[in-house]
This record gives structure tokens, C-alpha cells and sequence, in this order.
């Protein structure tokens, strides 16, 4: 559990710190308005990651499940996620009228960390 807690806490600084390297490139270049875009795409990303290991952390925790209870819970969670990302793009293109490339770059930057664990892992 504590290894767990310690390589979520790594994620997540590592997503920040390719967001606010992001966020301070389109600052530089574009402005503080598409740099707020980059941060709030980054942190659409992060909500994303956090869905995904709270959900992990639950199966975790819980009684052993059966190959199809596990994949219910697995597209359940891919639902959830796709739906979650959804609607916060939705709120932050619709409602605040945030830049659209600046927002999708924040999000694959911060999608970025989550293959960057992988890859340090298995490499």
C-alpha cells in the first residue's frame, strides 16, 4: 500500500512538472490566457489518473472478483473516465471559453507522465 501511495505521489509530480514546463513555454510564446488552457487540460488529465487509481485502490481492497465481475469493473471504469473527460472538456470549452489547443496539449502533457511510469518501470 505504501509502495502504491509512493508511485501515485511520483505521477503526480511528474505530471506537474510537464505541465508547468508546458505552461510556461505557451506563457513565453502565446500568453498567460493559453497557459491557464495548458494547466487546466493538465488537470483534467490528472483527475483522469486519479479516477483510474482510486478505482484500482478499491478493487484492491475488496473481496476477490470472479474474470467477469473483474471486466464489468474494468469497462466501468473506462466508462467512467471517457464520460469524466467529457464533461470537464465540455465545462472548460463551453463554460470558461478556454483555448482548445492549448487545453488538448495540457491533457496529452499530463497523459504523457502516465507512459513515462510505465515505460521507467518495465525499462
Amino acid at each position: 500500500m505504501a509502495s502504491t501511495a509512493r508511485s501515485v505521489c511520483k505521477l503526480a509530480i511528474l505530471q506537474l512538472l510537464l505541465i508547468a514546463a508546458t505552461s510556461v513555454i505557451f506563457f513565453m510564446v502565446y500568453g498567460a490566457f493559453l497557459a491557464g488552457s495548458v494547466w487546466c487540460g493538465g488537470l483534467i488529465a490528472m483527475t483522469n489518473v486519479l479516477l483510474l487509481e482510486w478505482r484500482r485502490l478499491g478493487a484492491d481492497r475488496g473481496r476477490v472478483l470472479s474474470a467477469g465481475e473483474s471486466l464489468r469493473l474494468l469497462y466501468r471504469t473506462a466508462v467512467e473516465r471517457f464520460l469524466l473527460v467529457l464533461l470537464l472538456f465540455a465545462v472548460a470549452l463551453g463554460t470558461l471559453q478556454l483555448d482548445p489547443l492549448a487545453l488538448i496539449t495540457g491533457f496529452i502533457v499530463g497523459q504523457l507522465a502516465l507512459l513515462f511510469t510505465v515505460l521507467i518501470k518495465t525499462g
